[in-house]
């Protein structure tokens, strides 16, 4: 399944009318601070949304694993995801982070291809084909700071033109150096010792594939790489190993890899990562709340070959230990 084609298909019919239950006045509260009392009321509200954007199951089915989705179902996400878009509108300071996230929008008016996005904004996009409702479309990829810019450039226009619907993708951020070896795990990259002396590219690249993985946690189950990334038969993983980090946890469910002292060893799995969709499906799983770094993996058998892992960036998020 294309993850782009899937998530032209969030806007569906709405629920019928469903009774509220105490099981779920206590859930939405706990998941997001609403009091008993005015709870019902904004379950209702959101279940007679007809404009409200809506997960196919099979969205559903790749969104639920993910580190984000953490005590929820369906409805609690989808209901996430409204929260997050409506923040994201009438926020007027926006964080850093929501910057360097990433979203898509279909192409149409005002912006009939990338091209012309480009020329009248200013900013850079990815063009990514998919499957609309009327059959094969485009699609914009942007950061969150570029999506800024798009409804700030709308704001300025008269008469003004339609607003993009933006869809947010979680997925961890990968910007590998080609001058260093930042960002690596355990490594101060920054400093001049780890610069590079010629005009080599640190090993992998950021766009070398195939190109090996570390997994710790959940990804060292074969059959969730396996279901992760939609193979045809259950994956092989190599045990395996690296140093200069530490494992920590959060949401008292998940293993979270932070850099560590030099000579400390994390112990997991290896996986060959063949292809760039591959890859992109597992950052989608990770989210935004990991950053693909590079490290040394020691295979089983005691080859070492330069490789990638995903090294947690929300420190404060971390358990207490």
């Amino acid at each position: 399944m294309e993850f782009f084609e899937a998530l032209e298909e969030l806007v569906v019919a709405s629920n019928s009318y469903q009774e509220t239950t105490s099981e779920e006045i206590d859930k939405w509260g706990k998941l997001f601070g609403y009091s008993a009392s005015e709870t019902p009321d904004i379950i209702a509200s959101f279940r007679a949304d007809l404009n409200r954007r809506r997960l196919t199951k099979d969205q559903w089915n790749l969104f639920k694993d993910s580190n984000d989705a953490i005590g929820h179902d369906q409805e609690t996400y989808e209901h996430q995801l409204q929260l997050w878009s409506t923040k994201s509108k009438t926020s007027n300071r926006p964080r850093a982070c929501d910057d360097q996230a990433f979203f898509i929008f279909k192409l149409g008016a005002p912006f009939p291809d990338i091209q012309s996005l480009q020329s009248a904004v200013g900013i850079s996009a990815t063009l990514r084909k998919g499957l609309g409702e009327e059959g094969d479309a485009d699609f914009a990829h942007v950061t969150g700071a570029a999506k800024r810019a798009i409804e700030d450039w709308i704001e300025t226009q008269s008469p003004r033109p339609p607003r993009p619907t933006f869809i947010r993708l979680s997925q961890s951020r990968k910007d590998l150096s080609d001058m260093s070896c930042h960002p690596s795990l355990g490594v101060e990259s920054s400093l001049p010792q780890h610069r590079l002396q010629d005009s080599r590219c640190h090993a992998p690249a950021q766009m070398e594939y195939p190109v090996w993985y570390l997994f710790y946690g959940t990804l060292m189950d074969p059959q969730t790489v396996q279901k992760c990334i939609s193979l045809p038969s259950t994956p092989r993983l190599v045990p395996a190993s690296t140093r200069g980090g530490i494992l920590r946890s959060w949401g008292r469910k998940y293993k979270a890899l932070v850099d560590g002292p030099a000579n400390a060893q994390v112990d997991g799995f290896a996986y060959l990562v063949e292809t760039a969709e591959h890859e992109e499906y597992l950052r989608f799983r990770e989210t935004e709340a990991y950053e693909v770094v590079r490290c040394r993996i020691n295979l089983e058998g005691g080859e070492e070959v330069p490789g990638l892992t995903f090294r947690f960036v929300k420190q404060e998020d971390l358990d207490v230990d």
